[in-house]
């Protein structure tokens, strides 16, 4: 699901007000050793948990009308009209790539391509038949 980034933490510098992004579950901090291999694509700094929490904070910024806490799914809440997430679970997205398009970077890129070019080594150029099943 492609979204509209509506604003932006201070420290934010990735993306701003108005870019196009897609929440993903795999957290990528571009700073540890798996983000930075070619090998792996599970961040060691956030690795993948079901957590109903921020993944840096350990809190949720969703409240009900009451004060309650409303807490997060699979880390970016992206079955939400409007969710917060962690820049690290943030994929910027090229505006004239088409949303349909856009929103298989979100698990489908995640697991089919990472598994394709870490796991089975294919090449670029490559023809291969996938069998599986599932929605991914």
């Amino acid at each position: 699901m492609q979204r509209v980034v509506k604003s932006v933490g201070v420290e934010v510098i990735e993306v701003t007000k108005g870019d196009i992004g897609v929440p993903t579950f795999l957290a990528d901090s571009g700073e540890c050793v798996d983000c930075q291999s070619k090998k792996i694509n599970l961040c060691s700094n956030f690795p993948f948990k079901t957590s109903h929490w921020m993944p840096r904070s350990e809190t949720s910024r969703f409240r009900n009308l009451e004060g309650e806490v409303i807490y997060h799914f699979a880390l970016v809440s992206s079955f939400s009209e409007y969710t917060v997430v962690d820049i690290a679970l943030l994929t910027k997205i090229d505006p004239t790539i088409p949303p349909n398009r856009a929103c298989l970077l979100s698990c489908g890129v995640s697991t089919g391509v990472g598994a394709t070019w870490r796991i089975a080594s294919v090449e670029a150029g490559s023809t291969v038949a996938i069998f599986g099943l599932g929605s991914i």
